[in-house]
């Protein structure tokens, strides 16, 4: 009994044994590449390239602020611009109208300078056909002067 023990225990040594082996040449052969790409990570390279990458990103971040803040500033100009634009608008329309005003008044000062130099016309041909003195003639058109004088002065 003692041989089928022995043989059976040896049989069942040798199973472990050639499955440890194997196992261990699994791990050994994974293990290899870990080692190598460890090395290879945290090789000078590896590490420069990382922290260039750091350093990139930092400067991305650092852009994106300044376009942003550059944005907000930009926006802020355009809304300045905006409300002058509308202010400037009200102030063309105000001053349209204004033109207008004194273009109606100064059609109707022309229109009464028209007519004033009508009756001065008249009254000098009144004179002329009745032949009155000079002194009531120069008086009316002195008179007519004035008059279109005073007519004139609020447009300077």
């Amino acid at each position: 009994m003692m041989d089928k023990l022995e043989g059976s225990m040896l049989t069942r040594c040798k199973l472990p044994l050639w499955l440890g082996l194997l196992l261990l040449l699994a791990v050994v052969g994974l293990l290899v590449p870990l080692i190598y790409f460890a090395v290879r990570a945290n090789s000078k390279a590896c590490v420069d390239g990382l922290q260039a990458q750091k350093e990139c990103q930092e400067l991305s971040q650092h852009l994106q602020r300044q376009l942003d803040q550059a944005s907000r500033e930009k926006e802020a100009e355009a809304a300045t611009c905006n409300r002058s634009v509308v202010t400037l608008r009200e102030s063309l329309k105000k001053e349209q109208a204004q033109v207008a005003k004194f273009q109606g008044e100064l059609k109707i000062l022309n229109q009464t300078l028209k007519d004033a130099l009508a009756d001065m016309e008249r009254l000098r041909r009144q004179n002329e056909n009745s032949s009155k003195n000079n002194a009531s003639s120069c008086s009316s058109f002195l008179f007519v002067v004035i008059a279109v004088l005073d007519l004139n002065a609020p447009l300077t």
